[in-house]
């Protein structure tokens, strides 16, 4: 069965390096030769509010004083935690994942390089039974480089490198303090030889939106080939309402099964104001039925609701633009919404109180769609928690936005890789909210005659490309 070991909150320390003096001074390994002047760090976080804890800067939100910590992001930044694992996890896989690092960093465990990631917005993952020390003491560091340059408000859209959160170069809203940190959890997974890499649960319904057929894909990766059993179970407020088993030979590496559960009479998740947002949980669970014929090998579990959207063209189009309305289980919604930009500049600080305020605010006030901004985030996940729980449908923009001399992205093949090939790690990990109502391109893109961008701009027809095969 799977165990998740939680290597965020507390414990952790960090320090600023100019260069490549953090590697002169050993502060990636476990020894550390260089002992003084770390600071308590908390992950997820972010590095500046680290240091203002500290005192090592002043309150970076009062006045000017952001003009005084730009040094900040110019540092390289190694954060350290110690962590012990009990001997009995010996022998089982062993998964170290970073759900969100900004920017780029180089990770190390007990000394050993795990790898290089790039990538604010998508997980750095590493097999690390092999160097883990087990019923002893375990050393993680991770050296984060230096912020990149990149383009603030104004500047151009078409000389951004990066899927960055752009505001913190400087917005009109906010002024420029440039994240750097791990601002998102930290786990340590331990399964079997067969682990589950993906569950994605589709329900679709018939046309009277009296019965659900929902097909679930889940995603295996198996040390060896292997003969397994997978059942997946969906509950609905804790009571099982449907279950299937397969069993079935698999080979070494990923193997993908489509499971089919029939839910009559399935309640329906509706938007703000329109009706209730029942959830459901689908949970799957995979033995290796030849080297552990009585324990699970993994499990995991997604909570998704059952809902269909669609974009239906309007009565009366308007000819320069394209006119539809959005349609809720066979219902027209008369879409209120709100813009949502990250609610701290210093994105990686917890705050579930406060996002909860504000978006039980949002509902209150009888919104039901949220756009989430192109110049800032893509959410953790407790954002989309949330907004399944208060009916709070999500508009999600890839982080691109105008710039004000252009608006137009980059069209060289290696942009388009970056962007693509993080919109293929992004919308798996997203797709089974029930509230995720479409995928945008980004904000404000335009040619230089300010006419709004479409799929035959290279990086939007890749995007549509991916949205349409991941998240049809």
């Amino acid at each position: 069965m799977s165990q998740i070991l939680h290597l965020d909150g507390h414990g952790w320390v960090c320090k600023p390096y100019l260069g490549m003096d953090w590697q002169r001074r050993k502060a990636h390994e476990p020894e550390n030769g260089d002992p003084n002047g770390w600071i308590p760090a908390t992950v997820p976080g972010s590095v500046q509010h680290d240091l203002w804890q500290a005192r090592q800067i002043p309150n970076p939100y009062f006045e000017r004083n952001s003009l005084l910590i730009e040094w900040v992001p110019q540092r390289t930044w190694v954060y350290r935690k110690c962590f012990t694992v009990d001997e009995s996890a010996r022998g089982q896989r062993a998964r170290l994942t970073f759900e969100g690092i900004d920017y780029e960093a180089e990770i190390f465990l007990n000394g050993i390089s795990l790898g290089h990631h790039r990538g604010m917005f998508t997980p750095a993952q590493f097999n690390v039974e092999d160097e883990l020390r087990y019923g002893a003491e375990n050393v993680l560091a991770v050296v984060i480089e230096p912020a990149p340059p990149e383009q603030p408000q104004i500047g151009r859209t078409s000389l951004v490198r990066t899927h960055k959160t752009r505001m913190n170069y400087w917005w009109d809203f906010c002024p420029r303090i440039v994240h750097l940190g791990i601002w998102d959890q930290v786990t340590l997974e331990f399964t079997g030889p067969v682990r589950i890499e993906d569950l994605w649960v589709r329900p679709q319904l018939d046309e009277a939106l009296s019965h659900a057929s929902v097909t679930v894909q889940t995603v295996l990766d198996a040390t060896h080939a292997t003969d397994i059993s997978l059942e997946v179970i969906v509950r609905h407020e804790g009571q099982v309402v449907a279950v299937t088993q397969v069993k079935q030979y698999v080979t070494r590496g990923r193997t993908t099964i489509v499971s089919t559960l029939d839910l009559p009479e399935p309640e329906l998740w509706w938007p703000n104001g329109m009706g209730d947002q029942p959830l459901y949980e689908a949970e799957a669970v995979v033995w290796d039925t030849t080297a552990m014929p009585g324990a699970a090998s993994a499990t995991r579990r997604v909570r998704f609701g059952i809902r269909q959207i669609k974009f239906v063209p309007n009565d009366t189009p308007d000819a320069t633009a394209r006119s539809y309305t959005l349609v809720v289980n066979g219902r027209k919604a008369f879409i209120k919404g709100w813009n949502w930009v990250p609610m701290n500049v210093l994105y990686g600080v917890e705050q579930p109180g406060k996002l909860a305020h504000l978006l039980t605010l949002a509902q209150r006030a009888h919104v039901n769609l949220l756009r989430v901004w192109g110049g800032g985030l893509i959410e953790r996940e407790s954002f989309y928690d949330l907004c399944d729980r208060l009916g709070l449908l999500v508009w999600q923009e890839f982080i691109q936005s105008s710039s004000g001399i252009d608006n137009r992205p980059p069209e060289d093949e290696a942009y388009i890789a970056t962007i693509v090939g993080e919109a293929e790690v992004i919308i798996p990990r997203r797709r089974n909210h029930p509230s995720l109502a479409l995928w945008c391109g980004g904000n404000e893109l335009m040619d230089d005659a300010y006419r709004p961008l479409d799929e035959r701009h290279p990086v939007l027809g890749a995007l549509h490309e991916v949205v349409a095969r991941l998240d049809p």
